[in-house]
């Protein structure tokens, strides 16, 4: 591992866990091998006291993760609910809203070699206020009944959320814009975005009440104007690859109504966002009419393949 700097640029990782059982120990035996990519590691736990994930959390933190900031809800508690309680706590220590993120979901995995090689010789990531960071992410597939090791033998396929041609930074709206008309495979597990971003999420109006369309109302805090991917994938992500993409496409657009405030809300205070916003909802508007009409298709979840990891 190159040489890190106390002062190098990092995000604080935090993962939230419910009911992780052994998803749980994989996702933690990966941030034992890649702690020392991260400032702070918080592992943030909604269950009763006592529950298993708890216990298991502070084990890892006693024997392999010693930085590791053990936090437990107490109670199961719904996941925006759930953010909030980490967010509170990240506040009442003093994180700033300038401060990073690295965002992880309790059954994926760190993949610390690509976040290795993004970083330069001090250990600074490659972040730039203004902008949320999103995929790519490198894919595995498991199913309900069995959990895979963390370790694999077959290269990995990786996937994007912007133009297979590029480019790999766009405008905030433009990315979304894009999402709506063209879904493509997203998730925040892996994401790096200031701590401003959830900040707002927790305390913007009008309130966020569940998890579908978190990654495109997260990029939509008022401080960012881009959203880029990485050169690498910086996590795993595990899924079921017969999962239905056009039913959960079909929850996905029960927040739009919240999407389309949210995106209201970004642009009150520039007439150039509120341009972008106009000729992206412009766009859409004439996407679903050809929808309407029969004259297209309401297209389903994407999967653009970026590159491979090796094994």
């Amino acid at each position: 591992m190159s040489m890190q700097s106390e002062d190098a640029v990092r995000p604080h990782l935090v993962v939230m866990s419910y009911r992780g059982g052994e998803r749980f120990r994989r996702c933690l035996d990966s941030i034992s091998s890649a702690q020392d990519l991260f400032n702070r590691i918080i592992i943030s736990v909604t269950a009763p006291a006592g529950s298993a994930d708890e216990v298991l959390a502070r084990e890892y933190a006693l024997d392999s993760i010693p930085k590791a900031e053990i936090v437990s809800t107490g109670q199961e508690l719904p996941t925006m609910e759930h953010q909030a309680f980490w967010v509170d706590y990240l506040e009442s220590t003093g994180v700033r809203a300038s401060e990073w993120i690295y965002w992880l979901a309790y059954d994926d995995q760190v993949f610390g070699r690509g976040v290795q090689s993004i970083v330069d010789s001090h250990g600074n990531w490659p972040l730039n206020q203004g902008t949320a960071y999103f995929g790519p992410w490198a894919m595995r597939h498991e199913s309900a009944e069995v959990v895979l090791p963390g370790e694999w033998n077959e290269p990995l396929e990786y996937w994007t959320s912007f133009p297979i041609e590029g480019p790999t930074q766009l405008p905030v709206l433009s990315w979304v814009g894009r999402q709506l008309r063209q879904p493509t495979y997203m998730q925040m597990s892996g994401s790096v975005c200031t701590f401003g971003c959830y900040l707002e999420v927790r305390d913007g109006h009008p309130r966020k009440r569940g998890p579908m369309r978190i990654e495109m109302a997260t990029a939509l805090a008022s401080s960012n104007n881009f959203v880029a991917e990485f050169d690498s994938p910086v996590s795993v992500i595990y899924g079921r690859s017969d999962s239905d993409r056009a039913s959960y496409g079909a929850a996905a657009r029960s927040e739009d109504r919240h999407l389309a405030l949210w995106a209201a809300r970004y642009c009150r205070r520039s007439p150039h966002r509120a341009q972008l916003l106009a000729r992206e909802a412009s766009l859409l508007a004439a996407h679903r009419r050809s929808v309407q009409r029969g004259k297209a298709e309401q297209r389903i979840e994407d999967w653009v393949v970026r590159g491979m990891v090796a094994p």
